[in-house]
């Protein structure tokens, strides 16, 4: 018998015109991942009736909903359809910033089973969060949180018309040679950072009614951006800017080739908490910055991205 294997299963992904709805003949992009754990959660509840012989007599099906993290390495190109639907906006001129527009995505997982495989869908989902993070010398890791209304039944053959184009092929990028500048303004000078994480979170929730077995909907939370910086303690500066809860900016190119970089921009800060501590012998003393990204005037937003940066 058959097995499927973690190394063979395919995961791809079509943009839904209408939210909820799988394209009719799909053009899925195939894409590239680490590991997932994309699932059709069924909510159940147990019975609490009373009986003589202290036995549960029924756990009742009430409903469905899609959910679980897709883990992925960082690379140009790959994600920019994931990115506008976490964003909840349109790239316009190569730039993106978050706003309030509907963008739902429809997911395939493709289990090779030998001479008939199967086929689980995932329709009408969300990007609700993103955690992006930035450790020396190691891969930019980007792990992707992904709410959805529903999933129809297993198949064992494709949708009939659909098409898969080939993942991408740009390359991994890393914290060590692919991060041309990072910038943090609001201090006299930017200082070294040993890890950068950012959090982006949508703050979904679901909408269920009455008569509907599968979410109904899901609304906007407020956008939420925060995030950590690991700082190697150099000067007084940093220290100084979370003692008097200065406002802060940073920004980061990332990229390996010329025209293939993103510049990611959080425009307002504010450093919540952090102080040099004696780490004991054979290590740097470090601050533990946590923050939290503010709406910005001028950008109009909390986070912008700018792609195919020089």
């Amino acid at each position: 018998m058959a097995v499927a294997h973690g190394s063979q299963t395919r995961l791809a992904y079509v943009m839904e015109a209408t939210p909820g709805v799988i394209p009719a003949t799909p053009s899925w992009q195939v894409a590239r991942y680490v590991s997932e754990g994309l699932i059709l959660d069924k909510q159940t509840i147990s019975s609490d009736e009373v009986r003589a012989d202290r036995n549960r007599t029924d756990a009742t099906d009430v409903g469905r909903q899609v959910t679980g993290p897709i883990n992925t390495l960082l690379s140009y190109g790959t994600f920019d359809d994931w990115l506008s639907a976490l964003f909840a906006a349109d790239w316009a001129s190569d730039e993106l910033k978050n706003g309030n527009a509907i963008k739902t995505l429809a997911f395939e997982k493709t289990f090779e089973l030998g001479a008939t495989d199967v086929f689980t869908r995932y329709r009408g989902c969300r990007v609700n969060t993103l955690d992006l993070q930035l450790n020396a010398k190691q891969n930019v890791t980007a792990n992707w949180g992904i709410m959805g209304l529903g999933s129809p039944a297993p198949a064992n053959a494709i949708v009939t018309g659909a098409t898969y184009a080939a993942a991408t092929t740009t390359p991994v990028l890393n914290a060590a040679l692919n991060v041309g500048v990072l910038s943090i303004t609001g201090v006299t000078a930017t200082p070294k950072l040993q890890a950068l994480s950012i959090r982006i979170n949508n703050g979904l929730y679901p909408v269920d009614v009455i008569g509907q077995y599968e979410t109904y909907d899901f609304g906007l939370g407020l956008f939420d951006v925060s995030g950590s910086m690991t700082v190697l303690f150099e000067n007084k500066d940093m220290y100084e800017a979370i003692v008097n809860h200065t406002d802060l900016s940073l920004s980061t190119t990332i990229g390996a080739a010329t025209n293939e970089k993103y510049t990611i921009s959080v425009p307002k800060l504010k450093a919540l908490n952090g102080s040099p501590v004696g780490p004991g012998n054979g290590r740097a003393v470090v601050m533990e910055v946590p923050f939290q990204g503010l709406f910005d005037a001028t950008l109009g937003a909390t986070v912008g991205i700018t792609r195919a940066v020089a």
